[in-house]
């Protein structure tokens, strides 16, 4: 099946080189995230070192209370592209996830970077808590900041490729929409294509480091 059109599930200014390739390489692009997200009431916890965002989502809920860093306090973060929206906001990241693709494979190595200090984990009603359980109880502080809320359409037409940027993502999908047999299946990381596959859905590749650099890479195999 030739490329003609791809569907993705974000509408975020991270995705805009997405629609740069498209536009040089004449492709149908539709960005839609079929998910929406509400603030839930939190306050900072206190008596912690490390906080750890699995997403630039958590970050921007988190801060939404004017979070400043302590003396002695660091951020950490699931890997490069939640670093940047948080480096671009000012603050400095000492750990970062090299493949956010696989996040048992960060939490190992968050784990290991840890060492016996206390981490809080601002997080979503949906998180998979995979960073986090590989700590003891003593050392994880997990803190609701936002809701994750299905927000399905249905779609009328059908694309090439389907990227799915979140489990959440693409189960508000098929909730109402079938993904064609022939068509190309981007999962953004291993939690996602776990997702999919629990359902026996298709997944021809996986993120390993869930950037957009990397699925631009992919995406020009398919044209080329």
């Amino acid at each position: 099946m030739k490329t003609r059109s791809i569907f993705l599930s974000s509408e975020s200014d991270s995705s805009l080189p997405i629609v740069d390739f498209c536009q040089e390489n004449d492709l149908l692009l539709v960005r839609k995230s079929f998910i929406s997200f509400g603030k839930i009431p939190f306050e900072i916890p206190a008596d912690w070192d490390v906080v750890f965002f699995s997403s630039p989502r958590s970050y921007d809920f988190f801060i939404s209370e004017g979070f400043k860093p302590e003396d002695g306090q660091q951020i950490a973060c699931i890997g490069l592209e939640t670093k940047k929206h948080i480096e671009n906001s000012g603050y400095e990241v000492s750990f970062f996830g090299e493949n956010a693709g696989n996040p048992k494979e960060v939490a190992i190595e968050f784990r290991a970077w840890l060492g016996d200090r206390t981490a809080v984990f601002p997080q979503s009603t949906k998180s998979n808590k995979t960073i986090e359980s590989e700590l003891p109880e003593t050392q994880r502080i997990p803190l609701l900041v936002y809701d994750t809320i299905p927000d399905p359409v249905p779609f009328l037409n059908t694309f090439s490729v389907y990227i799915f940027t979140s489990p959440s993502n693409y189960k508000s999908f098929v909730s109402l929409n079938t993904i064609p047999e022939d068509a190309k299946v981007i999962a953004w990381g291993h939690s996602t294509a776990e997702t999919m596959m629990d359902d026996d859905a298709p997944v021809h590749f996986i993120l390993d480091t869930s950037t957009y650099s990397e699925l631009l890479t992919i995406l020009r195999k398919f044209i080329g």
